[in-house]
């Protein structure tokens, strides 16, 4: 008995640690088959959501072909709804004339955006790793891990297909490892032949949905891109980067800004707009995963909105300042 645990001491000084580039390796490799696999393959599936105890049934056509990346998502319980998407243009559509709906109840994208700066970021903002084996759908998985080091962003994990990387499951961690959202499959079929049909709306009369501003998407039609903000944070959690700035057509007293901010896995937008005479009270919403800041700042309203932690989007909206002196720092 001595001798084995002399032998596993030995075994355990000699033999070379994990190493951590290589599992970084795994993980970039693993996230590279993801998106090729969502690029190139068609298929057709039934997934569920579930968030804040509701559990979402939703059909999914996704033709991958020449003509680029066409998707449409159908909720299968509760109000009709549907999103259609045509390679970067996504429509929101509901049942009926209402001309806004706040709460989408299901995700306007499945995949989410990852960027290689998440594993090669030198603040090490994530830490990311190729975990067990799994079963989703019936079929074989990994699991990758996306975890951040601090409190103001979510982790991910993800069960990708072994054979394919085709993206199965998608969870949504908080700080304390507490599921937000959970995503899955429970039928996929792939290189399925999407018909034009499965692609168009089911919906006799539908009607377009508005809600909070989707930090995904700052191409709404009613900003003009910029470079140059009239406003920023003065500070922000480590990694985020400004990477998008639209304002509305006009002078600076009554334009409206977006600012978006990424970290490569995680974004919020602030929108910066007239007060226009009315009383505002600082507070916070949630719907879901998505947390909304609203606060003032001298004449303007302060609006913080993303798939990030309440303090994050707090933190942001209380260090908003005009811009002429931006003394950016970090903040943990």
């Amino acid at each position: 008995m001595i001798m084995a645990r002399v032998l596993g001491l030995l075994l355990a000084v000699l033999l070379p640690a994990p190493d951590d580039a290589h599992a970084a390796d795994d993980v970039r490799d693993w996230l590279t088959r993801m998106e090729h696999a969502v690029a190139s393959i068609s298929y057709r599936g039934t997934m569920v959501s579930v968030r804040d105890g509701r559990l979402d049934t939703l059909a999914v056509y996704h033709r991958a072909d020449d003509d680029g990346i066409r998707e449409r998502i159908v909720t299968l319980n509760g109000p009709e709804r549907e999103i259609l998407r045509d390679r970067d243009s996504v429509q929101s559509l509901v049942s009926g004339d209402s001309p806004m709906v706040v709460d989408n109840p299901f995700p306007t994208r499945l995949l989410p955006r990852i960027s290689f700066e998440v594993l090669d970021h030198p603040d090490g903002i994530y830490r990311a790793r190729v975990g067990p084996r799994a079963r989703v759908a019936g079929r074989s998985a990994r699991v990758i891990e996306i975890l951040p080091v601090d409190g103001f962003r979510y982790g991910r994990r993800l069960w990708l297909d072994e054979r394919t990387a085709m993206l199965l499951r998608s969870v949504l961690l908080d700080a304390d490892g507490k599921v937000l959202q959970d995503l899955a499959f429970v039928e996929l079929e792939l290189g399925a032949r999407i018909s034009d049909r499965e692609l168009s709306s089911g919906l006799a009369d539908p009607a377009r949905i508005t809600r909070y501003r989707d930090a995904d998407d700052p191409r709404e039609p009613a900003f003009a891109a910029t470079q140059d903000p009239y406003w920023m944070p003065e500070s922000l959690p480590a990694g985020f980067r400004l990477v998008s700035v639209g304002r509305t057509l006009g002078d600076e007293a009554e334009s409206l800004e977006h600012l978006l901010f990424s970290d490569g896995l995680s974004s919020f937008s602030i929108y910066i707009e007239p007060v226009r005479d009315r009383r505002v009270a600082e507070h916070l919403d949630v719907i879901g995963s998505m947390n909304v800041y609203t606060g003032r700042i001298d004449d303007r309203i302060v609006t913080v909105v993303g798939e990030v932690p309440a303090r994050t989007v707090r933190s942001i909206g209380q260090h908003v300042r005009r811009a002429e002196h931006p003394s950016m720092r970090h903040f943990r």
